[in-house]
């Protein structure tokens, strides 16, 4: 385990991220997940720490160095939080277009309409026109040669 670049070089975030995973018990993949590391620098970190060579690394608080060009872990937890809150929000947005979306299906079909053939008809019209007939005329072929009525 040498310095200069490389993320588990002594000190670095990502190995005070991995160390810490691994030693509050998480397994190598989630700790290699968390910290950034492929497999073999995980199989490397964990082959040092069992030689006591990393001992003397702390990961009661992994912050980067001045001029470190490494980010703060707590600006990496707030990112990390900022992009989950995103994503939270976007799947409730997501939860209230599909209940509008069943509504629409719902009341057409207590309207006597076919709803499959509604969902068929949004999905058609996504196409574009040359790329529909195209595809129509396919499927007209298709069916001649399998004797399908068209």
């Amino acid at each position: 385990m040498s310095g200069g670049n490389n993320p588990a070089s002594p000190g670095s975030i990502q190995l005070r991220a991995y160390l810490a995973a691994r030693r509050s018990g998480q397994s190598t993949e989630a700790a290699a997940s968390i910290a950034g590391f492929n497999a073999e620098e995980a199989r490397l970190t964990d082959a040092a720490e069992a030689r006591g060579e990393l001992e003397h690394i702390d990961t009661s608080a992994p912050t980067a160095g001045h001029n470190s060009g490494e980010m703060p872990m707590n600006v990496a937890a707030d990112q990390l939080r900022q992009y989950v809150e995103r994503a939270e929000r976007l799947i409730e947005e997501r939860k209230g277009l599909n209940d509008d979306l069943k509504d629409v299906f719902a009341e057409a079909k207590s309207q006597g309409f076919d709803v499959p053939t509604i969902k068929w008809v949004i999905r058609e019209r996504a196409v574009e026109r040359q790329k529909r007939e195209e595809q129509n005329a396919l499927r007209e072929t298709y069916a001649v040669q399998l004797g399908l009525a068209f």
